[in-house]
Formats: C-alpha cells, sequence, structure tokens
C-alpha cells in the first residue's frame, strides 16, 4: 500500500491502516516529542494526542509536500501546546542575561548524540528555542509567535543554549582526556 493509499484508508477509518501509519512513525515521532520533555511519561502523552490530532485532521492533508513534514508539524504544535497547557514552559530571560556571551561557533565538530543527551540538562527555554531553531528549523519570528515571546528573546534564548552546551562538551571533553 502506498502513502496515499494508506492516508485514504486511515480516513475510512480502517483500523488496520491507522495501526501501519501509527508502526511506522511512532518511533520517529517519540524521538520529537523527547526533545521537548524530559520526562518520558510526558513525551508519550505528547505522542499520543499528537496521532490523534494527525488522525481527526488526515482528511485535511493535501497530498502537496510532505506528509511526514506536514504530521511533524503537527506533533511539535501539539508538544509546544501541552507545555503551554501544563505550564512547565517558562522563560525568565533575566534569570539567564547575566550567562549570555559572545555567539562564537564551537571549534569542533561535536557529535549529533552527544548533543542531544545533553539537550536535557539545559534550561527548559534554552532547550525548547534550541530544538525549534536548530532541530526543527524554525525562524525565529515563528518561535516567538508560537512560545508567546519576543524574537530577541528567541534569539537571546538561543545564543544561551550554545554556550551552556559548549560548556558542558567542553567539560566532557575534559573529562575524557583526563581518563586516558
Amino acid at each position: 500500500m502506498d502513502e496515499k493509499q494508506l492516508i485514504k484508508a486511515c480516513i475510512s477509518n480502517d483500523s488496520k491502516a491507522q495501526r501501519l501509519l501509527y508502526e511506522k512513525y511512532d518511533a520517529r515521532f517519540f524521538a520529537v516529542c523527547k526533545r521537548y520533555f524530559t520526562d518520558i511519561q510526558q513525551a508519550e502523552d505528547a505522542l499520543v494526542k499528537g496521532f490523534l490530532k494527525i488522525f481527526q485532521n488526515l482528511e485535511n492533508y493535501s497530498f502537496e509536500g510532505s506528509f511526514e513534514g506536514w504530521m511533524r508539524r503537527i506533533m511539535i504544535n501539539e508538544c509546544l501546546m501541552e507545555l503551554r497547557k501544563n505550564k512547565i514552559f517558562h522563560l525568565n530571560v533575566d534569570d539567564y542575561s547575566s550567562s549570555i556571551s559572545s555567539n562564537q561557533e564551537a571549534s569542533q565538530q561535536i557529535e549529533e548524540d552527544d548533543v542531544m543527551k545533553l539537550l536535557d540538562y539545559l534550561p527548559e527555554g534554552c532547550r525548547l528555542v534550541f530544538t525549534l531553531y536548530v532541530i526543527e528549523g524554525y525562524k525565529h519570528k515563528e518561535i516567538a509567535e508560537s512560545l508567546g515571546i519576543t524574537e530577541g528573546t528567541s534569539k537571546s534564548q538561543l545564543n544561551l543554549a550554545k554556550t551552556k552546551l559548549k560548556e558542558m562538551l567542553s567539560k566532557n571533553e575534559n573529562i575524557k582526556s583526563s581518563l586516558s
């Protein structure tokens, strides 16, 4: 069954097709949800709610552009709605402004897995902005609108996230070299 047939079967409430669609994308979208929630249960809840929203809106998919991209956007929006609804997300720029330094590029290449593991240690606002900007490809204007912040706050949170990640990676390298 090709993608178009699968989508049409899901719209017709074919439970086998719905299960197939879920199983095809659940691991990929769970990874997306884990970027927004440090708690696994919250990530799983967002995943389920996101898929429910996808199934409820499948008839609105126009079969133009990437279907996975269309679903990903719904999943990200669901994560953001859950964060706002549960008041998990909060940004207090004043708490972080003294930590912000100039935006310099990392002097060494870093592994994506290392960064993904370290994201959980960032302050919530930094983690969300970094994820939306660097990983999901959102622009600062979109991030500001999604999170209810200014573009300047988005930029400063990204800058702080990069600074904190560099610090953590530097400490990690020092630990690795002392063990060698």
